[in-house]
């Protein structure tokens, strides 16, 4: 192998070990933007770890500007205008935009949260729901994926095969599920909110998720 040779194949494992870690951190922003109100807290962690970011995409330059934008001395009326859009929009029990998968999918709700468990029992993952959740909520499927997400950035303690596992899991959750429904609910969230928060989210998640079932699709044919 020349140099040459050398170097691309040693660029090209760089860029994919990149991008292994910025989609984990992208799933839990979305989770967390998802799960939480945006206090000042909340923005001024991923202020600071989407400093360490780098994903050449317009949305996600967006959505780092929108959060970076306020000062220290507008920050907590920003938190607080946004807040009150959350509980308006996302707030379980009194939303006005549906979270879960099947009122977009058009599917019992019951049979919807069971196809949605198969998935998480069959990956192996418990995951931690404190509000009565259902298996088929927003919140739910992101961290889902950000779990599997997590444990694929340990290729160097986990065998090839079980990469193999995790990237045909994610692969297939994404395309059966995530893709089924996540751009239905960002047009709709779109449709009641003029915020600059929860516009340049829904453009994040759908750029997230178009670019991420590129990538495994990829993985998976390798």
């Amino acid at each position: 192998m020349t140099s040459a040779m050398m170097e691309k194949t040693g660029a090209a494992a760089r860029e994919e070990n990149d991008w292994t870690h910025t989609r984990w951190m992208m799933y839990q922003l979305l989770s967390d933007f998802i799960i939480y109100r945006p206090s000042v807290h909340l923005v001024m962690k991923w202020r600071s770890k989407l400093q360490r970011i780098e994903w050449p995409r317009e949305a996600f330059d967006r959505f780092k500007a929108v959060i970076s934008e306020p000062d220290t001395a507008s920050l907590a009326a920003f938190c607080k205008n946004e807040t009150r859009e959350y509980d308006r929009l996302l707030e379980r029990g009194q939303a006005i935009v549906p979270l879960r998968e099947a009122w977009y999918a058009d599917c019992e709700a019951e049979l919807s949260a069971v196809r949605a468990s198969a998935e998480y029992d069959r990956a192996g993952v418990i995951l931690n729901k404190t509000a009565g959740e259902k298996d088929d909520e927003l919140s739910v499927e992101l961290e889902f994926m950000a779990v599997l997400a997590e444990r694929l950035t340990e290729q160097g303690v986990r065998s090839r095969a079980e990469c193999e596992a995790l990237v045909r899991a994610q692969a297939g959750f994404v395309k059966r599920h995530m893709q089924t429904w996540v751009p239905p609910f960002c047009a709709e969230l779109r449709k009641q909110t003029d915020s600059p928060l929860y516009s340049s989210l829904c453009a994040l998640m759908e750029e997230l998720i178009a670019c991420d079932q590129a990538w495994l699709d990829g993985q998976s044919s390798k």
